[in-house]
């Protein structure tokens, strides 16, 4: 019993356990197979290998081009500073040993896609190829060079050696010339030839070059003469060239045949030299026109002629004392071309006497350079001051080639015009009367009135004409006035101290010079050499002072208030010359610098928004451009080579009108003063106790000439 008991007991625990081993039986598989599941896709992932497929593309005599797509590069990782994956690629000849790619040798750095896909091309020069060898592409990781075991992909390709390197037949020299006839002028015949590979540069050329002329069909060749119209076209590499022949239509007959014939450059043409020849056709009607049009030229066709050639018409608009604008409205320019450094063309205008010799104009003349629109139409204005007037005169508007000076040959064209001499110099008959105190000086400074009318007027209302010569007592006149307080002014432009010239009070005659008068300090200089004496010569004439009368015109000093013709004295801003100026990096002016150091080129005044291009000479360097701001100046700055020449060099502006230069001198390193630059010596203590002193020594000054012009004033009383 107790046997078959524990028989039982051990069944039933055996068939326990079998149930439980069966159960694990059926867990184990269930994750066995969903692992399969998940795994089998990672699986199949990793075991794509990177792979790649070339299709290759020749272009004849130039290079071949391997399109190259690849799959598989997914587990390629950006480097630091990529912004995706990239692989290397590279035409390699089969077997060769890996460690010889170098870095120079041609190679892409292709970039792969999220799915692990690459697509790009690799352009192989021909020069690097041999169609005796066998090539295949490889691939291995970015930033490294290719080992055998680094390689991500190879695969051989095939050229076709045929196609990249056509037979020498087809490199048989050959071209085609086009003919393009301009009416009684010229043909132009447009050459494209090909096959001139085999040509080969002469002794100082930098490429080939085949000489190109036109001769009648059957010509002896022997009778080609050097002065002959040819050209002497540059081939390319390819060995193709493209030029134009240009031949006059004097030099063509309409009752011959021609032909282009090409050979040899440095070289007379024979039979046996000739590259090629080509046979062209002229149309002979397009190029001399019949003279139908001759009936039609007794008055229509004349007229539509003349709009083909530059016209323009000035119209003059006077500015009272001033000056006169010409409206300048012009057509059929369109024949002039841009010169270099210009945007559009230009043509340059000018008024002049009529019948002057056009070899005197000169450079500084009043003159316009006036832009030339595509349509070849013009509009612009020419002011001319009055100052360069004569009513006297007659005057025509001129106009002539850019960057050049008229001559009877190659002025465009010329229209005359019309001043209103009335409404330039309003009542200037009544004010001429003043001219005639002229011979009394005093009647002169009623001409510079009209400049500087201001202080002068009040000469006449104090102590009559006498006053005139002793000029002197203009200054009694403002202490009337608390007008002294506007010398004062003047003396902020002390600096018009330059105004000595008053002392050639001859030329009052020029408005400028009077304008000048902030010269009441110079009449010390009267005070001296008795000249202001002189004028009291004329005042020994009182009788012109009786025609104080003519001062009455003075009146029309009142018209002194046209101050304005103050304005024409800002005319004299023409005499501040457009110049270019050594500084360094603030502003201060240098008298070199020195190699490794910096320097800036400054040039004004200018117009603003101009620009110039900026070169340094003899050997050219090219600076940053300049552009004029609003100050009327432009600036250029370099950094001198280290081992720049040392000596002197120039520096040179050129804008589309105009071009400015400037001598510098660049030191050693080494060179005492070395640097950046030789910057003028700074003020220090001592040169600031020097200048205080000599601004209290012209203070001073100026205190006993006003004393002693009280003194000579109460004199005079």
């Amino acid at each position: 019993m107790t046997e078959t008991a524990l028989a039982a007991r051990r069944a039933r625990g055996d068939g326990g356990q079998f149930r439980r081993r069966g159960i694990l039986a059926f867990v184990m598989t269930a994750f066995v197979a969903v692992g399969g599941v998940i795994a089998a896709p990672i699986a199949a992932q990793a075991a794509e290998e990177p792979s790649i497929m070339v299709v290759v593309t020749e272009v004849a005599n130039e290079r071949v081009v391997f399109a190259i797509e690849g799959t598989g590069f997914g587990d390629i990782q950006a480097l630091p500073g990529q912004t995706e994956p990239h692989a290397y690629f590279k035409l390699n000849e089969v077997g060769s040993d890996l460690s010889e790619v170098a870095q120079d040798d041609t190679s892409i750095s292709a970039s792969i896609a999220e799915g692990g896909t690459l697509s790009d091309e690799l352009s192989v020069p021909i020069g690097e190829l041999d169609a005796s060898k066998s090539y295949e592409v490889i691939s291995w990781p970015s930033r490294s060079f290719p080992t055998e075991e680094n390689v991500y992909a190879r695969t051989a390709v095939t050229i076709d050696w045929d196609a990249l390197f056509p037979s020498d037949e087809a490199a048989v020299p050959s071209f085609t010339a086009e003919a393009t006839e301009f009416a009684d002028e010229r043909v132009d015949f447009a050459i494209e030839g090909s096959g001139f590979g085999d040509v080969t540069a002469l002794p100082g050329q930098t490429e080939p070059h085949a000489y190109f002329t036109l001769i009648e069909v059957d010509a002896d060749l022997s009778e080609v003469g050097q002065a002959d119209t040819a050209i002497s076209a540059s081939i390319a590499e390819d060995g193709t060239l493209s030029d134009v022949l240009e031949v006059p239509a004097d030099d063509l007959d309409a009752t011959k045949s021609y032909e282009v014939i090409s050979w040899p450059s440095r070289s007379f043409p024979s039979d046996d030299n000739l590259y090629a020849r080509t046979a062209v056709t002229i149309d002979w009607d397009a190029l001399f026109p019949e003279e139908p049009s001759e009936p039609a030229e007794p008055s229509e066709p004349a007229e539509p002629e003349e709009p083909v050639g530059p016209t323009f018409a000035a119209e003059a608009t006077e500015v009272a004392n001033e000056r006169v604008d010409f409206a300048i409205e012009g057509s059929g320019f369109g024949d002039v071309t841009a010169l270099p450094g210009q945007t559009e063309p230009h043509v340059y205008f000018k008024l002049n006497e009529v019948g002057s010799d056009l070899s005197e104009v000169a450079q500084d003349d009043t003159s316009i350079s006036a832009e030339v629109a595509e349509d070849g139409t013009i509009t612009d204005v020419l002011p001319v001051p009055a100052g360069e007037l004569d009513s006297a005169k007659s005057y025509e508007v001129i106009s002539w080639p850019s960057r050049s000076f008229p001559t009877e040959e190659n002025v465009y064209a010329r229209a005359d015009v019309t001043i209103d001499w009335d409404a330039l110099f309003p009542e200037s008959d009544p004010s001429e009367p003043a001219e005639p105190s002229e011979p009394a000086e005093p009647g002169e400074p009623a001409e510079p009135t009209d400049p500087a009318e201001p202080t002068e007027p009040a000469e006449p209302t104090e102590p009559a004409e006498p006053t005139d010569p002793a000029e002197p007592t203009d200054p009694t006149e403002p202490s009337e006035p608390a007008e002294p307080s506007e010398p004062a002014e003047p003396s902020e432009p002390a600096e018009p101290t330059e105004p000595a010239e008053p002392s050639e009070p001859a030329e009052p005659t020029e408005p400028t010079d009077p304008a000048e008068p902030t010269g009441p300090a110079e009449p010390a200089e009267p005070t001296d050499p008795a000249e202001p004496t002189d004028p009291v010569e004329p005042t020994e004439p009182a009788e012109p002072t009786d025609p104080a009368e003519p001062t009455d015109p003075a009146e029309p000093t009142e018209p002194a208030a046209p101050s304005e013709p103050a304005a024409p004295t800002a005319t004299a801003e023409p005499t501040q010359e457009t110049a270019i100026e050594l500084t360094d990096g603030s502003g201060n002016p240098l008298d070199g610098v020195a190699q490794g150091g910096d320097v800036t080129f400054r040039i004004a005044p200018v117009e603003a928004g101009t620009e110039f291009a900026v070169t340094v000479h003899s050997d050219p360097v090219t600076l940053p451009t300049a552009v004029g701001d609003a100050d009327g100046v432009a600036t250029s700055s370099w950094t001198v080579p280290a081992d720049f020449p040392v000596g002197d060099h120039t520096v040179r502006f050129v804008s589309d009108t105009d071009t400015y230069e400037l001598t510098f001198t660049v030191l050693a390193a080494d060179a005492p003063g070395g640097g950046s630059g030789l910057a003028p010596t700074g003020s220090g203590p001592a040169t600031e106790l020097l200048a205080g002193a000599g601004i209290m020594t012209i203070l001073c000054g100026a205190v006993l000439i006003l004393v002693r012009r009280r003194v000579v004033s109460a004199s005079a009383r």
